[in-house]
């Protein structure tokens, strides 16, 4: 057995344990645990790993917008964090959630530290807990991402957008991209507010629905696109993740506009295959890697 489907067993034990005998909802079972397990000998990576598959499992009837981003796809997204940022980044994480997304950029970006803001208490201190646990630099905010944030400005910025209307009307009036009428959607807004609080030539990744372009009726996606960022890449990701076509995603690579950003000759447009395919994402890593190395010379 390997070392972390034995943490896993033994956490997952223990968090058990605190549901039966103190009545406590899963997840704080699980802050409860990972508050005190000694990791101080383990591999990071086995840690890692066990803490993404109890939070997965004790996730599953959370709404879809509270659900983790799942970890291949969270260290998909590090890989690409990892070819964008040099040493001791900076990167937020707008609507963190439990974490899974931050926790696994920061294993693969050295001496970034990160700022991650989160609505939901709980799963704030879920995260927080899994910080502390890896031995991860993160700095929370517990505040609604939309409105006004106190951030440091982030070389790269994240989101896995939740898909809906933002009810606040008062707050989405500071926004460009706020509907003429009715509420505004909230992924706009918060792509808007991502890359606010993106350093000029600094990176937006996004976790978005593919008919994200298809929603913008009024226009005020792309015009603020145009103003704002070059799109860098669009990377689709594979369908055989989603029980529904419909709902599947992609993941949106923004640069923001700054001195001596250019846009690229050709956006990196990738349709990602199944993650268990290994020799398929061997071969698509390959040319990613070279994509990089051509629009970075």
């Amino acid at each position: 057995m390997d070392r972390f489907e034995q943490l896993y067993r033994d956490w997952k034990k223990e968090a058990k344990k605190l549901v039966d005998d103190l009545d406590v909802l899963p997840i704080e079972a699980l802050v409860q645990v990972f508050e005190h397990v000694d990791t101080e000998n383990e591999k990071m990576d086995d840690v890692r790993k066990a803490v993404s598959l109890l939070v997965l499992e004790e996730t599953t009837q959370l709404p879809p917008n509270n659900q983790p981003t799942p970890d291949a796809v969270s260290l998909f997204m590090g890989y690409l964090a990892s070819k964008l940022l040099d040493d001791n980044a900076k990167v937020l994480e707008l609507g963190s959630g439990t974490g899974t997304l931050i926790h696994a950029v920061l294993s693969q970006v050295k001496g970034a530290t990160a700022q991650a803001v989160e609505v939901d208490e709980l799963l704030l201190r879920l995260s927080y807990a899994v910080s502390n646990l890896l031995g991860q630099p993160v700095s929370y905010f517990h505040q609604d991402a939309l409105a006004p944030l106190f951030v440091e400005p982030s070389d790269l910025t994240l989101v896995d957008l939740p898909i809906g209307y933002y009810p606040d009307d008062e707050t989405a009036s500071t926004y460009t991209m706020k509907r003429d009428s009715g509420h505004s959607y909230s992924h706009f807004l918060l792509m808007e507010q991502a890359m606010r609080h993106t350093k000029p030539g600094g990176h937006g990744l996004f976790v978005i629905p593919n008919n994200l372009f298809e929603q913008d009726d009024e226009g005020k996606l792309k015009q603020w696109m145009d103003r704002e960022a070059v799109v860098k890449g669009v990377l689709q990701l594979p369908t055989t993740m989603f029980k529904d076509e419909r709902y599947a995603k992609s993941l949106l690579l923004l640069q923001k506009l700054g001195e001596g950003v250019t846009r690229p000759k050709q956006a990196l447009l990738v349709e990602l295959p199944s993650f268990t395919d290994l020799r398929a994402v061997d071969n698509i890593v390959k040319q990613i890697d070279e994509w990089f190395k051509t629009t970075q010379k």
